[in-house]
């Protein structure tokens, strides 16, 4: 049945508007509920990306800091956050091997979050990289002052530098200007290492938040890159600048080899149903609750991808630009979904996040019950089976 809100009546004036057909998530709240029902959604949880990144950090570092003073068990079994691409998760054993690949040995990465509508900056969050390990953070809310801070050439406030140029990769050029300083002033002896931005929209994080594995959430991060590359969308709806050479290097194989190489890196190539971080959740249930009714619909009646069922899913209708409202509409191969049922887990504890021996070499015909849970939960509050 085709949605009577059609990709025509999001208003012109939004500046995320080219992305969200490509933005699965986001795009079911709008074709279900409208524009103005989206709209108060994305606006009133902008401070749940931020609370989003901050829980990410705190995991990231915590984790890390108790894996190398020896806490886990089994290492193996725990999983984290990736600072360089903080959407993702990944395995506690894995995070400096993997860091280190993709970030080199000692970096800063700022992740710039876009305003939906003005196309300012919402919020920044700053991590740093030492050895693989995450050693520090910081984050700028909207309301900081630091937003007001100019660029020293250009005279322009940070926060209006996505609006003065007509394309994400020319303003994050002048915004790492501004960042280097900042980095210089507080830690001095990182002066020398390299500096890389990444921008993502808002609603580009918000739906990160509802993919409900780590390999829908990698496909999405491919997303976020063909934007412009491949599907020929304004701009990138994902971007780093400098891109990390290795990343790139992923991103130029294709959607299949990217999430493949990417999960190997992250958690061996098995699934993860990841969590919904509380605060998060708590904001969405309370306010939105009608919304958040679509996302464990999603999870308990159609169930959740198989890693190759991720793998080999595509947008057929990708080049039919005249078709906006079903050009992305994603085609998984045939097959059911994994059942959380089948796995003897309850919608509660998906929602804390659940890590299984599934793998991209599982398929879809074979037998799934509670042996295949490896552990429950993330980072500190693991739980294993």
């Amino acid at each position: 049945m085709c949605s009577q809100y059609t990709y025509g009546q999001i208003p012109d004036t939004v500046k995320a508007k080219p992305y969200f057909p490509l933005l699965v998530n986001v795009w079911e709240v709008y074709q279900t509920y409208g524009w103005e029902r989206t709209l108060r959604f994305i606006e009133e949880c902008k401070l749940g990306v931020y609370d989003f990144f901050e829980t990410r950090l705190n995991e990231s570092i915590g984790t890390s800091k108790a894996l190398m003073e020896g806490k886990f068990p089994q290492p193996e079994k725990v999983l984290s956050y990736i600072l360089i691409i903080p959407s993702l998760t990944i395995r506690a054993d894995l995070i400096q091997g993997t860091q280190k690949l993709l970030a080199g040995d000692s970096a800063d990465v700022t992740f710039i979050s876009l305003d939906d509508v003005t196309g300012e900056i919402f919020c920044l969050l700053n991590g740093h990289l030492e050895d693989g390990i995450p050693v520090d953070w910081w984050l700028v809310r909207p309301e900081d002052e630091l937003l007001d801070r100019r660029h020293l050439k250009l005279g322009y406030k940070l926060r209006e530098i996505p609006q003065r140029f007509n394309n994400i990769t020319k303003a994050s050029e002048k915004l790492i200007d501004v960042f280097r300083d900042i980095r210089n002033e507080r830690t001095p002896q990182w002066s020398t290492s390299i500096y890389y931005s990444a921008a993502v929209w808002v609603s580009f994080a918000l739906n990160v938040i509802f993919e409900p594995s780590n390999f829908e959430s990698i496909a999405s991060t491919f997303d976020g890159w063909a934007a412009k590359q491949q599907f020929k969308l304004p701009d990138y709806l994902f971007m780093f600048h400098p891109w990390p050479s290795m990343l790139n290097l992923f991103f130029l194989q294709g959607r299949k080899a990217f999430a493949n190489k990417i999960s190997w890196l992250t958690t061996e190539g098995h699934l993860f149903l990841q969590p919904f971080e509380e605060s998060t959740l708590e904001v969405v249930m309370d306010m939105h609750a009608d919304i958040f009714e679509l996302y464990k619909k999603g999870i308990c009646e159609e169930g959740i991808p198989f890693p190759i069922q991720t793998l080999e899913s595509t947008f057929p209708n990708a080049q039919n630009k005249n078709d906006p409202d079903n050009r992305f509409k994603v085609k998984y191969p045939e097959g059911n979904f994994i059942q959380i049922e089948e796995l003897g887990l309850s919608f509660e504890e998906v929602l804390k996040g659940a890590y299984l021996d599934i793998t991209t070499e599982t398929p879809v015909t074979e037998k799934i019950d509670a042996s295949k849970v490896l552990s429950t939960g993330i980072g500190r509050e693991t739980q294993f089976r």
